[in-house]
């Protein structure tokens, strides 16, 4: 079956759909702390199943050196961040989103008050490949 979900930023400006979404986790980088004002929980989507339904010309990009981060120019929401051949969804705006978290990336830097609080496994940095 085919799983396909909506999302959309702060101000409604920017819509757009994933299909088939393979994973849930967080990422606690000090660049997603800074990005989003903590770590960032992510969907893992291949970059052909997401498109965007409104609101496109909105979308901004910041080049990071990890990934190029997207973002809405109007309200400032995170989008997602761009890994090439799949795509680091910001989690918090798909409402209809039911997926348990499946790791935890970069736990070496997270913030000294994050608490983790799940069983998903845990990668001081990024898992091995």
């Amino acid at each position: 079956m085919t799983e396909k979900l909506k999302g959309a930023c702060l101000c409604g400006g920017v819509e757009y759909e994933v299909q088939d979404p393979e994973a849930l986790g967080y990422c606690h980088c000090t660049r997603c702390q800074r990005w989003t004002g903590s770590s960032l929980a992510g969907v893992i989507v291949a970059k052909e199943n997401f498109k965007f339904t409104k609101g496109e010309d909105l979308v901004k990009r910041y080049e990071s050196e990890f990934a190029p981060r997207n973002f809405c120019s109007n309200c400032g929401s995170s989008l997602y961040d761009d890994l090439g051949e799949k795509y680091f969804v910001a989690a918090g705006l798909m409402r209809d989103l039911e997926l348990d978290p499946s790791f935890h990336l970069q736990v070496a830097y997270k913030a000294s008050w994050h608490q983790v609080g799940d069983d998903a496994p845990q990668f001081a940095e990024n898992p091995p490949a």
